[in-house]
Parts: C-alpha cells; structure tokens; sequence
C-alpha cells in the first residue's frame, strides 16, 4: 500500500481526525476504547504491513458481495493503492458551492485503487453505531462517479461490528441496499460533474457494495496466520506480532 499524499503517516491522519473532535476529547482517555478511527487506524495500519496477498487480499476475499470486482481487487491486491483516514480533499458531492457545510461533503474512512478497482472503505465501530440518514446513498454516489472519472470498477466496502442489517439514523435497521435506495434520488439529483443515471445505478447497488466484519477480519487474519510457514524466525515473529495487534485491538474495541 502507498501512503503518499499530504499528512500521510496514519497515526497523523489519526490526530488531525481527533483534533477535530473539541470538548469530546475526554472521550479519548481511555486511548480510544471504542471509537472507529482508532479501530480502523489499528487494524488497517498493520494490514498494510503483512503480506498483502495472505493478509488483506485474503481479507477481501472473505467479505461479502459484490464477488466480481471484490475478486479483480483480490487478483491486483499487490498493485493497490490503500490511503487510511483521507480527510474530505476531493470527496465532495457538490464541490462548486461555497462553504463546507454546503458541498455535500463525503468522509470514507479509506480509499483503495488498484489497475482496474476504485473503492471506498467505511468502517463503524464495534459498539452499537449507527449510519446517518443520506450516508451510505452519497458514500454510493461517490464512489460510482469517481470511479467512472478514473475508468475502473467501483466498490464501496463496509466494515461493521455485525453482518446487515445496520442501523440508519430516522429508520431502524436496514439492509444497505434499502438505505442507498431511500435517498439515492435527492443525493444523486444535487452532485455535481457526474452523468450517472438513476435506473442504472439501481441495477449496479448489488455488484458493488460489500461488506465484513471486524470479528471476520481478526478471525482470517489469525488463520492466514496459522497456515503460513516461515522458516526465518525473524521474519516469524515479525508477522505473529502484527496478527497478534489485529486480534488484540478487535478484541480490546469490542
């Protein structure tokens, strides 16, 4: 994974994203027991440096549908690009209106681009958490309209602290699908540089959004573990302290 562009040390992005959060930051005490960037922060950070092909690609394989661009992202995981925390720099819905609050904005908690794949990582933490109402709609209508600016298949990949359905701010529980679907027309009728088609969109909602877990993730992180042999103890030791960090941190946020 490459990490290039501005503030790019994860543990940066990780207290630019606190530094954000004003009186709330007694909440951090704790170290941030609980709270879905610092999860994401942990587990992402050390995914990003096992083996990508045993580990996140693995990862990636295990989640749930989309099956056919997750398997191209899986096939090109060793030539992705992963950027953790990426801040609202180009992911707004409406950029030419004036004032942040204005130009819908969209805050993935990850971007993943490979040769063929352009996808978006959104991540709720263990505890019960909840989508806001338009959410999952702009975080759809993002990723298909970059997606298609860039020529490659779009994903948007959820990280939950349950399989679906998730909590929608205003509607109880839904599956993703029905969330995207109830706003999809409002978000996708004020975003901007884009020549999207509503009907179409509807078609593709199924072949590009995924989901896991973050027990599923702990749990291929400790068989991919189990099953890889080593013979340089170094090397050994090396990967059984950062699946140990990713199991640790599911655990200790759970």
């Amino acid at each position: 994974m490459s990490l290039r562009e501005g503030n790019s040390r994860v543990l940066g992005r990780l207290l630019e994203e606190v530094s954000w959060v004003g009186s709330k930051i007694r909440n951090y005490h704790q170290g941030g027991r609980g709270f879905e960037n610092v999860l994401t922060a942990e587990v992402f950070q050390a995914l990003d440096f096992l083996p990508r092909k045993q580990f996140l690609g693995a990862v990636i394989e295990a989640s749930h549908g989309a099956e056919k661009v997750r398997m191209l992202l899986r096939q090109e995981i060793e030539q992705s690009e992963f950027r953790l925390l990426p801040g609202v720099e180009n992911s707004y819905l409406i950029p030419s209106a004036g004032s942040h609050q204005t130009k819908l904005s969209v805050q993935p908690d990850g971007i993943i681009q490979s040769p063929s794949c352009y996808g978006i990582l959104e991540a709720k933490r263990i505890q019960s958490s909840s989508f806001q109402a338009e959410q999952l709609a702009r975080e759809f209508v993002l990723v298909m309209r970059d997606a298609q600016h860039r020529h490659r298949q779009p994903l948007l990949w959820l990280v939950l602290g349950s399989a679906p359905p998730v909590r929608v701010k205003g509607h109880g529980r839904l599956l993703p699908k029905d969330a995207i679907l109830h706003y999809l027309d409002l978000v996708l009728a004020r975003a901007e540089n884009h020549n999207l088609v509503q009907s179409t969109l509807i078609e593709q909602i199924d072949e590009v959004v995924c989901w896991t877990t973050w027990e599923a993730i702990a749990e291929v992180v400790r068989v991919q573990a189990e099953n890889m042999t080593l013979s340089e103890p170094s090397l050994r030791g090396c990967i059984h302290r950062l699946t140990e960090s990713i199991k640790q941190s599911v655990a200790w946020h759970s």
